[in-house]
């Protein structure tokens, strides 16, 4: 496993928290539900190509994920915000915690993630999915989320 120093930036942020069925897939669920939330975007005038994104706490007991979106413009939110939606004009931090997920037949090695960081006396927080469909093959780009001692 190598883990290297990385940048996620995103731009224009719009995003859901939503819970996922313990029973299924979880990544066929987050494909479904960034599809469809792709969609809602579109049809409300928002350009909306990115990959799937995802944060995702694999060491939490709750289902709960967030999914994002960076959309070509800045939103500009008039009043109180009464959808399950939330705005960020800007997501950016430097992990030294990337790790980039070739093969789907192999368990995403959270685990040996999250020890690696405790070695180095970080405390984990999370983790930003990207998914990234490369010539038909899924690649997933880890981003942790660290705070250093």
């Amino acid at each position: 496993m190598k883990l290297k120093t990385r940048q996620f930036s995103l731009n224009n942020v719009i995003g859901f928290t939503a819970t996922l069925n313990s029973k299924n897939d979880i990544f066929d669920q987050v494909s479904e539900m960034s599809t469809k939330f792709k969609e809602v975007l579109i049809q409300n005038g928002y350009y909306a190509d990115t990959p799937i994104i995802f944060e995702y706490n694999p060491f939490e007991e709750s289902n709960d994920i967030t999914i994002l979106s960076a959309v070509g413009n800045k939103i500009n939110i008039v009043g109180e915000n009464r959808s399950q939606f939330f705005y960020k004009e800007r997501l950016d931090f430097t992990t030294d915690y990337f790790y980039r997920h070739y093969d789907q037949e192999e368990t995403i090695p959270y685990n040996e993630i999250k020890k690696k960081i405790e070695e180095d006396k970080g405390i984990f927080l999370t983790i930003y999915h990207v998914l990234l469909d490369l010539d038909g093959d899924i690649v997933i780009d880890l981003y942790c989320e660290v705070d250093k001692l």
